[in-house]
């Protein structure tokens, strides 16, 4: 997708705000959100969708889907289970951010807000940010 496209699409989740390019670094940033979730559009080139980053959803947020099972109201150990058993590899190292290697998915459950904790290891219960990418997160 196409920078001028993306900002387009960025706005419906709200106010859009355009960062970058800086002397160093070309790469784009389109953010938008609400008060309770955050989207980030990466354009590497200025030109081309790289990747995509949800942060805090809620109830108002949008909704992200895996063949139809949303990977924010399904509790983390639960959600990777169901990538691991579908035969996509996955790196765990660190729980708090694991990476669908096969799918370049990567997660994490990192957050300051009150939020249900896993009584398994204690974080928290559901993912609390997505990162779809054109290439491996974990690298």
């Amino acid at each position: 997708m196409p920078f001028e496209e993306a900002v387009e699409a960025a706005a419906c989740w709200g106010d859009v705000r355009v960062m970058g390019p800086v002397e160093h670094n070309p790469t784009v940033q389109i953010q938008a959100g609400g008060d309770d979730f955050d989207v980030i559009v990466v354009l590497k080139d200025q030109q081309t969708v790289n990747a995509v980053d949800i942060s805090a959803p809620s109830e108002a947020g949008p909704q992200v889907l895996w063949r139809g099972i949303d990977v924010f109201k399904t509790p983390a150990r639960q959600l990777l289970k169901v990538f691991s058993d579908a035969g996509y590899v996955i790196e765990d190292s660190d729980p708090e951010a694991p990476v669908v290697l096969d799918l370049t998915i990567a997660f994490n459950r990192w957050t300051s807000q009150e939020v249900p904790l896993d009584p398994y290891d204690g974080l928290p219960l559901y993912f609390t940010a997505a990162l779809v990418s054109d290439e491996n997160p974990s690298v």
